[in-house]
């Protein structure tokens, strides 16, 4: 016999059960039915919205565009240190910064007394040297000493004059000149200064011509030979435009696989040009090819250029990835060598999503 406790514990078990079976079975009618209406609105999608949406873009034939245009700077052309070639208190400094100097100019003078005392002590030492071989001369001539004898003062005169002549040398040093015509471009001491052997005064910049520095690319440096024409425009003078031509191109990449290319200027007072300024040259490249090219843009590449691949559009606007030959060329666009056809369309966007034989919706 059950008792009255096993048999209302036994009817809260049957309840328990019975709510877990409702449960699970309206989860799953709720699943089937989300399924069900899940695949009644993916049939009721159209076939044709599937098609994956790009641009395309024709291969063409034009000429090929041999201007380049490259940002550069403005450097001076040369610049020079004023260095101070002997040692003391520099008693005049003529310089200050912009001061227009020409070459020979007298820039400084340094204190010469300590250089005037040991002058005046090489001047006595020489002049006592030369008498003293005056007198070895007679006493040769009479007998009275050896040949060796004579020689050893011989020597001496001649040690007398090279240190004569080498303090007279550092005298020179005490007045500093301007190596060449140009402008101060900065002052490092001031009068009353304590200048050094080696010490650097200042420095003077010539800017009759500037030199433009430009980084060219390695597919662009090739187009471009020494001497050629080059034309500039500046922010400063927008209506001015400068002529120059390359003087230099270098042989050496930088890290960034550019070359340095030089463009030299001509300065004038009317737009007269600083170090440090921009502008941007215009150049024709030097290139030996004429007449059309295949042209397509420069993003309908998959791949590298070395190893190119493009989606070509093909009949019911299915793709197609061909294998082409570029060659690259400044700018948007690239040259095809082989691999197209003018007029056939190569895919510009999307490309990253499509296979081979994929159908495609071509949008503007």
């Amino acid at each position: 016999m059950k008792t009255a406790s096993q048999k209302k514990s036994q009817t809260r078990n049957l309840v328990v059960i019975g709510t877990l079976v409702l449960l699970v079975s309206f989860i799953g009618f709720r699943l089937y039915a989300n399924k069900k209406e899940i695949n009644e609105r993916s049939e009721a999608v159209p076939k044709g919205i599937t098609a994956m949406p790009v641009k395309v873009a024709s291969a063409q034939l034009k000429n090929l565009d041999k201007s380049l245009r490259f940002t550069g700077s403005f450097e001076a052309r040369k610049t020079l240190p004023l260095i101070a070639e002997a040692q003391g208190s520099i008693t005049q400094l003529n310089i200050r910064e912009g001061q227009s100097v020409s070459r020979g100019m007298v820039v400084a003078r340094i204190d010469p007394t300590a250089i005037q005392s040991n002058l005046a002590t090489a001047t006595a030492s020489y002049n006592n040297a030369v008498k003293n071989k005056e007198r070895y001369e007679r006493l040769v001539e009479a007998g009275a000493i050896s040949q060796k004898q004579y020689e050893d003062v011989a020597l001496n005169v001649e040690n007398a004059r090279a240190s004569l002549t080498s303090i007279q040398q550092q005298m020179k040093y005490t007045v500093v000149h301007s190596p060449m015509s140009g402008i101060i471009g900065e002052v490092k001491v001031e009068q009353g200064s304590f200048a050094t052997m080696g010490m650097q005064l200042g420095s003077v910049v010539d800017i009759s011509s500037l030199k433009m520095v430009l980084k060219v690319p390695e597919e662009d440096v090739i187009k471009l030979k020494k001497g050629q024409p080059v034309s500039i425009q500046t922010d400063v003078y927008p209506d001015h435009t400068f002529k120059g031509n390359v003087t230099l191109i270098s042989v050496q990449a930088d890290a960034g696989r550019k070359y340095d290319v030089e463009v030299e200027v001509k300065n004038n007072n009317a737009y007269s040009l600083k170090a440090g300024m921009f502008g941007t040259a215009a150049l024709d490249a030097q290139s030996a090819d004429q007449g059309e090219k295949l042209f397509i843009p420069r993003k309908a590449i998959v791949g590298s250029i070395k190893d190119a691949q493009v989606f070509v559009l093909g009949a019911n606007n299915q793709v197609a990835l061909r294998n082409v030959e570029v060659q690259n060329a400044s700018g948007e666009d690239v040259i095809v060598l082989n691999g197209l056809k003018p007029n056939e369309k190569v895919i510009t966007t999307g490309q990253i999503n499509l296979q081979e034989g994929q159908t495609v919706r071509v949008v503007e």
